[in-house]
């Protein structure tokens, strides 16, 4: 309840008191509309519908900022079936809208429709290698080879490569997205559906941490 209302309930204040709390109350009224505005605007249904069909994925690991998209999307198509008196359960009966959804959504992530230049691909290893070491990441990443990032691994971090040891090596290309997997040859590679920018590389960096404390289990034994 803003102040305002509390004066209309109470003892008469001044008038000077009541504009202030209704121009501060405008103030919050504004806040609020932009904010929802510029975020992504999706359901809590919708969203926990799209993490769920991101734990069944095999091979992709999902930026946070992708599966509020997909939500977004699922959240509108449901709408649109809801005024075509279909509801979000009744889809289930033909089509998996969720997997849909991350699935289109993560598509441009991970297969871009213009390659990227030698420039724009290094530049985004250098983004992610500050992320990684950053004060608030604060892991060890060393240059690896061609657009590639070394990350050491933890006690906890899953066992990889030939004794189990490997550290992680984490990458992009200029025609494919983001991707990791253990510095061994011949290890599984998994697909990570973030932004080809700054704040993807963020994204990345955090996932890369989660799996190193081993918060991830073991995502490569999907």
């Amino acid at each position: 309840m803003s102040s305002a209302d509390n004066t209309a309930d109470g003892p008469v204040t001044d008038t000077a008191d009541t504009e202030t709390a209704d121009t501060d109350t405008a103030d919050t009224d504004i806040a609020d509309t932009e904010t929802a505005i510029i975020g992504p605007v999706f359901t809590t249904q919708a969203y926990v519908a799209v993490e769920k069909a991101a734990r069944s994925q095999r091979g992709t690991l999902y930026a946070p900022s992708v599966l509020e998209h997909a939500a977004e999307l699922l959240t509108d198509l449901w709408a649109a079936g809801e005024r075509h008196g279909v509801t979000a359960t009744e889809w289930g009966w033909s089509v998996d809208l969720p997997s849909g959804a991350l699935d289109v959504v993560a598509r441009p992530h991970e297969r871009p429709t213009t390659e990227r230049t030698a420039e724009e691909t290094f530049t985004l290893v250098r983004h992610l290698r500050e992320a990684l070491t950053s004060e608030e990441i604060g892991l060890n990443a060393t240059p690896g080879p061609r657009t590639s990032v070394i990350v050491e691994r933890s006690a906890d971090t899953p066992r990889g490569g030939f004794h189990g040891d490997a550290n992680l090596i984490v990458g992009i290309a200029s025609n494919v997205g983001w991707d990791i997997a253990f510095n061994q040859s011949g290890a599984p590679l998994l697909s990570i559906a973030a932004p080809a920018s700054k704040a993807g590389a963020s994204q990345v960096a955090e996932i890369v941490r989660a799996l190193v404390r081993g918060e991830l289990g073991n995502p490569f034994r999907r």
